[in-house]
């Protein structure tokens, strides 16, 4: 019975290494169905503005302060929503965000990501202002399928510049 445990440890370890493959030529990679959509970094620190009232498509994390909602576009942005009167909501602007998937808000702060920027904004009816950004907080986008993309496709593309999104193929 002293000997079962050191035992059952041994398979584990013994187990865990065979799971790992001894060269790349074992590993295999699925192709993804999607293109990335690629952004320079100055155009990405520059594209956060305030524009009119869009049409909601892919939604998705949808944030309530005050009488305001405040709905992200998937890669696209944020949505501004004056629910005051929820029977007839206002639509009141769009935030142009490019690889936004989440939001937070901190005292009247909105923190989201801008691909693999972590940004606070200041948001009036008037515009919107970046008072801070943190870069490479996040991870690159991955593809959506979590398939592979050519690495020479992308070690080609163009010095300091970010994947802000996918495009199906």
């Amino acid at each position: 019975m002293k000997y079962l445990k050191p035992l059952i440890l041994c398979l584990i370890v013994v187990g865990i290494n065979a799971c790992y493959p001894k060269d790349q030529s074992d590993v295999y990679y699925i192709a993804t169905q999607y293109e990335p959509v690629i952004m320079e970094r100055e155009d990405l620190e520059k594209s956060i503005k305030l524009i009119e009232p869009q049409t909601i498509g892919e939604y998705g994390k949808i944030y309530i302060k005050d009488s305001l909602l405040f709905i992200n576009e998937k890669f696209e942005g944020i949505h501004v929503i004056d629910n005051s009167d929820p029977n007839n909501p206002e639509n009141l602007g769009f935030i142009v965000i490019p690889g936004n998937i989440d939001i937070s808000i901190l005292n009247n702060i909105i923190y989201a990501d801008n691909a693999v920027d972590l940004v606070a904004i200041k948001y009036s009816t008037t515009g919107v202002e970046v008072v801070d950004r943190n870069k490479n907080v996040f991870p690159e986008l991955s593809a959506p399928d979590g398939g592979y993309y050519s690495y020479s496709s992308l070690n080609d593309r163009p010095e300091n510049s970010v994947i802000v999104k996918w495009l199906s193929k």
